[in-house]
């Protein structure tokens, strides 16, 4: 394997100047702009570091007008320098191109940079939800999470402050414990839609990436637009504005299924106009969100032995638990 780049999850350094890449178009196209470092003292040489699942770089490139556009978390393309050498442990290239337009086969979960996300197993698992479904599914997703920051807070965030999934990176496990559940529920049912039903469970709660923020002291908080619209109100806003701005090529079906997943509850008050489930993909994310959610809290309360664990409020009371391991007829006891 070449010495100057692995395909791995960590920032790959050459041994020394002389070593060069040789298998260029192997690369990623795209990368997550992971530190955009400060220029030289001539101000001409840029620097950055860039982040893909499968290959992660540095490299330095001579600009006489750096693009000041280029901040950390954006989608960014190398544009190689003929036959690439190295310097101060960088590859060099041509230039860095900002990638201001989604694009939608790629796949985000592959950008995401270990700070973000250091449990791998999960950022795997979502890519591979996301592999599977159709190009104008992923192209409505990315459209609305191609702003890295935006996308990063949908990664780090939790999905409460005292519930469930209340840790860091919270808000994605619930996402994507939801996604595969639907895909599994869908998978037996020849009337639903598979891939509406896995775009749904990731968007089902994706505004609380604007509906916590990280307080002084360091513990999570709900923001302004949190306490007074909540997260259902702003993905549709975030929907509805990339599919204006792109020019998204959804079948207007499809549209309105995603958004009566994403609106509908089989036990809102008619008085509040709320329409009741009309699909099976909206009636299993009703039911796999409050499922994923109540596990959670009794993995997290439930006792080790047999018996009550501890109370939560958002479980009206104590998980119960039983021994799993029961004697199979015949079985003989050690001590029979």
């Amino acid at each position: 394997m070449n010495k100057l780049y692995e395909f791995s999850q960590q920032v790959i350094h050459p041994v020394d100047d002389q070593d060069t890449p040789t298998n260029l178009a192997m690369m990623p196209k795209l990368f997550r702009l992971t530190e955009n470092e400060p220029m030289d003292d001539r101000r001409t040489q840029c620097t950055a570091t860039l982040f893909h699942d499968s290959a992660s770089l540095r490299v330095h490139w001579i600009a006489s007008t750096p693009d000041m556009r280029l901040k950390s978390g954006d989608m960014v393309s190398p544009r190689w320098f003929g036959r690439a050498t190295c310097k101060g442990g960088a590859i060099k290239i041509s230039r860095l191109v900002l990638m201001e337009r989604p694009e939608p086969w790629q796949n985000l979960f592959n950008t995401i940079p270990h700070d973000w996300v250091n449990d791998r197993a999960l950022v795997r698992q979502a890519a591979r939800l996301m592999e599977g479904l159709p190009r104008s599914y992923r192209y409505l997703f990315n459209a609305i999470f191609w702003d890295g920051q935006r996308f990063k807070r949908f990664c780090t965030v939790p999905s409460s402050v005292n519930g469930h999934h209340a840790a860091d990176n919270g808000n994605l496990q619930h996402a994507v414990e939801v996604a595969q559940s639907i895909q599994q529920e869908c998978q037996s049912r020849e009337m639903s839609n598979v891939g509406l039903g896995i775009l749904a469970g990731f968007l089902h709660d994706a505004g609380k990436a604007d509906e916590y923020k990280l307080a002084p002291g360091g513990k999570w908080q709900m923001t302004d637009r949190g306490k007074l619209l909540g997260h259902k109100i702003t993905v549709i806003e975030w929907i509805a504005q990339a599919k204006a701005k792109w020019n998204l090529l959804m079948p207007e079906n499809h549209y309105m299924a995603l958004l009566h997943c994403l609106t509908s509850s089989p036990s809102a008050p008619e008085w509040l106009g709320i329409r009741k489930p009309a699909m099976i993909e909206a009636l299993l994310l009703s039911c796999m969100d409050r499922l994923s959610g109540t596990e959670d809290l009794m993995r997290r309360c439930t006792t080790d032995q047999n018996g009550w664990g501890a109370y939560h409020a958002h479980l009206s009371g104590k998980p119960y638990r039983i021994d799993g391991h029961l004697k199979v007829s015949g079985e003989v006891d050690d001590h029979d």
